[in-house]
């Protein structure tokens, strides 16, 4: 549902009106995803000059979730032995940003915070869960932290961070 004037290719930002609860945020893309969608923008420009949507379905439409997991479903398959889905990608995004930040020493309310808000959650103990899927980072962070590991880390409300 991203509409042409929600994507700012000159700053490479994105405003988000539709995500998870529906909450607004925005999203700094990096430079080589920036390039990537100018250069989709230019092809796709071609094909529909006045289209409402960034990413256009037929009859100025936007593509429907179904769509989306249906057209990943086969292109995956096609190219990949493995298992995934177009939800699984959002997960990888999430587990690569935390598991860069193992070496880096500690910034890490702002990290998270910043991680949190590209990804829409509406609180961090939504961001939190994701820890449970990064292999060692509890250990990781424990070895670092000593006793104030619980302090840093408290304990995730399951059923909030199945938002």
């Amino acid at each position: 549902m991203l509409r042409v004037k929600d994507v700012d290719l000159c700053h490479g930002i994105i405003d988000i009106h539709y995500s998870k609860g529906h909450a607004q945020h925005y999203v700094v893309l990096h430079d080589s995803m920036l390039g990537l969608l100018k250069i989709y923008d230019a092809a796709i420009r071609k094909l529909y000059p006045h289209r409402a949507y960034f990413f256009p379905a037929r009859g100025n439409t936007f593509h429907t979730r179904k769509w989306v997991q249906k057209n990943f479903r086969e292109l995956w398959d096609k190219n990949n032995n493995s298992h995934a889905t177009a939800y699984e990608l959002r997960h990888h995004y999430a587990i690569e940003n935390i598991n860069c930040w193992t070496d880096e020493g500690f910034g890490f309310d702002a990290k998270l915070l910043s991680l949190s808000k590209s990804m829409g959650h509406s609180t961090l103990e939504s961001t939190k869960y994701y820890y449970t899927l990064v292999p060692r980072i509890a250990d990781i962070l424990e070895e670092k932290t000593g006793m104030d590991f619980e302090s840093i880390l408290p304990e995730v409300d399951y059923e909030e961070s199945n938002e």
